[in-house]
């Protein structure tokens, strides 16, 4: 009899046990889990398959976003033709376009195929990106990356004119100065405050259909926050190595600085040195290499009055139209454009074609 209950008692187990996994609906586990749950749980999915792209919202389907970029190899200002995918091609909505983390540009959808067209302005390699934004219905997705190089215009293009070197050059060749980040002394000391600026350089050859020149040394230097420069008795700064240094230029031409926007001082504009040492000058001292690059006037203005310590000199009497380099000897197309703010910095580009000439 108690081998008897134990078997009952054992049957009523499993019976139990059936009763708690009841067989599910199909249509309604599709609605409760979704489709890739519901592959993982079957094990319809492969191993070590990527999934391309889910949502955290139940009930939407998932998507995949294929990039498409003609030409891969473009010139600067050439167009190139962006072409996004998405599956399922019922998927409606926008795509958005991305260099890097920066928006190029938005497409909508039409059977499940977007587009933009659009040109980079400068050298190097653009890593391209399309993301599908989502909807209700279908869950957003991203491509992968698509690289596209940009060599530099073949057009014609003049050389840069030539800005006087100035009275506080100093040859910075010494060990330590080949840097990227110039805030501080070499050592790490005297690290110089200020709005950040982040400044990117290329050098072309304008008498090689203004292609990308690789391995020349570009130094730079400028004065601090409030007008005054390293390395020089006259400033008091002997010994201080601070916002200044140098790079060579890469296989796009490019250098690249962590700085700060400048200050200014009494008789010159807001500006920035560059002295380029290359096969057509690479040697010189008298300045025939060197240049300055100078900020937007209503910028300039407005730093000088507002924010801390540029405002403890006020609003700098010499402007870019009465600066002697400025409005003389680079006739302002040194010009640089930055994109920022005066709490978040700024980044700026500048292009340099050598031979550097006079005006």
């Amino acid at each position: 009899m108690a081998e008897h209950g134990l078997d009952k008692h054992h049957g009523i187990e499993e019976e139990e046990h059936e009763e708690w996994c009841p067989k599910l609906d199909r249509r309604a586990a599709l609605r409760l889990l979704g489709m890739t749950t519901m592959a993982a749980v079957a094990g319809c999915g492969k191993s070590g398959t990527a999934v391309t792209a889910s949502s955290s919202d139940t009930g939407t389907t998932a998507t995949t976003t294929t990039l498409v970029a003609s030409p891969t190899t473009a010139a600067e200002g050439a167009s190139v033709a962006l072409t996004a995918t998405v599956s399922p091609t019922a998927a409606t909505g926008t795509v958005t376009f991305n260099d890097g983390t920066t928006s190029l540009g938005t497409g909508t959808l039409s059977s499940g195929s977007a587009s933009l067209t659009t040109s980079f302005s400068t050298t190097g390699t653009q890593a391209l990106t399309a993301t599908y934004g989502g909807s209700s219905t279908y869950a957003a997705s991203t491509s992968a990356v698509v690289d596209v190089t940009v060599t530099a215009s073949t057009s014609a293009c003049s050389e840069t004119l030539e800005g006087e070197e100035g009275p506080y050059f100093v040859d910075d060749s010494a060990s330590g100065y080949l840097r990227t980040n110039i805030l501080s002394n070499i050592d790490g000391t005297s690290t110089q405050t200020g709005i950040p600026l982040t400044l990117t350089i290329y050098v072309f050859d304008a008498k090689n259909s203004c292609a990308a020149m690789q391995s020349v040394q570009m130094d730079i230097w400028h004065c601090n926050a409030t007008g005054i420069y390293s390395a020089e008795s006259s400033e008091s700064t002997v010994g201080e190595s601070w916002l200044r240094g140098y790079q060579i230029s890469d296989v796009s031409g490019m250098v690249e600085f962590t700085t700060i926007v400048p200050g200014w001082y009494s008789g010159r504009t807001t500006h920035i040195h560059l002295r380029l040492r290359s096969t057509y000058d690479d040697t010189d001292d008298s300045g025939t290499n060197t240049t300055q690059l100078f900020f937007d006037q209503t910028l300039v203005d407005t730093i000088d009055t507002t924010v801390s310590p540029y405002s403890t000199l006020g609003t700098n009497p010499t402007t870019n139209a009465t600066d002697r380099v400025y409005a003389d000897q680079v006739d302002g197309t040194t010009l640089m454009t930055l994109t920022g703010s005066n709490s978040a910095g700024y980044t700026a580009t500048a292009k340099v074609y050598l031979p550097i000439v006079t005006s």
